[in-house]
This record gives structure tokens, sequence and C-alpha cells, in this order.
């Protein structure tokens, strides 16, 4: 039987059935990601119908209840994260140390399996990703200069916009609530490039070391 071809699609599913460490399977529970989700879209409702609804009492109330969803999300993400944080930097260190040691063996069977392809392939594949690094790399800052650095200073930047001069029912200006959409989407675009290009750079990681003796 002819053994499937090397692509970049099968790299890519054999990295995702990568196993993780349990102490990083808590970051993305549903909890985090429910709370997540309640605080951006309660946060853009209180922006956007504060804005166009007129100043009557059941506005007030509407907004309130909006604003204590809000809440409940950041209680939701506080809920799912909390348990998993290590608070002393001995903690910290040795939770990553025994991740790293997860990871190695498994890291080094992905190799293996790369080096059971021609390496002519494997060649033609890496450098294809060096190629495609170096471009992502330079590209990325011209739309986001350092944003990607910036870690959650953009979402407390969105915050202090939707909280500043705050009276109820808030009134938020026009332009107060097109630039906190648009900061959330332009971070949030970020994210997903960043992601493609950690990724991009993984491939290329893995395909050099194939390549190695």
């Amino acid at each position: 039987m002819e053994s499937p071809a090397l692509t970049f699609a099968a790299l890519d599913e054999k990295i995702e059935a990568l196993p993780l460490h349990p102490s990083l399977r808590i970051s993305s529970s549903r909890k985090a990601k429910w709370g997540i989700a309640l605080v951006a879209i309660a946060g853009a409702l209180v922006l956007i119908l504060g804005k166009v609804l007129p100043a009557k009492s059941w506005v007030s109330v509407l907004l309130s209840a909006l604003l204590i969803i809000e809440i409940v999300g950041l209680v939701l993400v506080a809920i799912a994260e909390l348990p998993g944080m290590k608070f002393t930097p001995a903690a910290d260190r040795r939770e990553f140390a025994e991740i790293l040691d997860f990871d190695m063996p498994h890291h080094d069977g992905l190799v293996a399996w790369l080096r059971t392809f021609p390496r002519e392939r494997v060649e033609a594949m890496s450098a294809f990703a060096s190629l495609r690094t170096l471009r992502m790399q330079s590209k990325l800052p011209l739309l986001t200069g350092n944003l990607d650095k910036l870690g959650a200073l953009p979402v407390f930047a969105a915050l202090i916009i939707q909280f500043k001069d705050m009276h109820w029912p808030p009134q938020p200006s026009w332009s107060e609530v097109i630039l906190f959409g648009a900061l959330m989407i332009v971070y949030w675009l970020t994210l997903l490039q960043v992601g493609a290009r950690l990724r991009l750079e993984l491939y290329d990681v893995l395909l050099k070391k194939a390549l190695t003796a």
C-alpha cells in the first residue's frame, strides 16, 4: 500500500493530534470561552445601545442587566483560569519543566514521522516554509506594528474607553463606539495572524530538524 504524500495539511493534522499537558487544558475550558464571549458581546451592546436608545428608565434597566452579564463573564473567566494559575515562581517553573518533559517525546515522534518521507520532499517543504516565514514576519508589522506584543493592553484600553467619564445611562460618542469596535476587530485579526505565524514557524523548525542527521 502506497504511503500518503507529505503535505502541510498532513503535518498540521499531526500537530493538532498531539496531546496537551493537563495544565494547558484548563485555559481552553468551556467556561473561559463563554466568559470571554459574554464580556465581548455585553460590552459592545452597552456601548451601542447606550448611544442609540433614549435616556429612559427602561433603558437604564436594560443597560444595567448587560453590565451584570459582563461582570458574570469576567467571573466565569476567573473561575476557569484561577485554579490552574501558579502564584509562586518556583511552582510556575516546575510546571513549565513538567510541560517540557511531557511534550518532548511527542515532538521527537513527530520529527521521526517526518523522516519517513523522501528527503527531497522534506527539503522542498522546509525551503518553502522558511520563505513564507520571512515574508509573514515582514508583512505583519505593516498592518499591526507591535500590537501583537501588547498582550492584554488593548483589552484594558477598550475598557477604559467604555468606562471613561461614565454616567448612567451611558451615552458614548460615536467616535468611542467606532474606536472600541475597530480596536477589538484589529486585535482579533492580529491574534489570528500571530497564531498563523507561530504555526508556520513550527513547521519550519520541525522540517529543519527532520533534515538533520
